[in-house]
């Protein structure tokens, strides 16, 4: 990948800024798609997106994640 420099909302580059290592990449790899979709082909964009989720989806299972841990992350940052 590639760095470039863009302007984000202070609380959005604040909350970048103390996130979490995995849920900056996380970050990352959404915007990346979202770039691609609104800048590139989006057809390809999309196939991309779904077929980078089935891998992480794949990871994440074979790494011992399960719907109930996920749901349990997923609950930890709306407290």
């Amino acid at each position: 990948m590639k760095q470039v420099a863009i302007s984000l909302e202070s609380e959005v580059a604040k909350a970048y800024l103390n996130a979490r290592p995995e849920i900056r990449k996380k970050a990352e790899i959404t915007f990346n798609f979202w770039l691609k979709d609104i800048l590139m082909d989006k057809k390809k964009a999309k196939k991309e997106f779904f077929s980078t989720i089935q891998r992480l989806s794949k990871i994440a299972r074979a790494n011992g994640l399960t719907p109930e841990i996920l749901n349990e992350i997923l609950n930890e940052k709306r407290k």
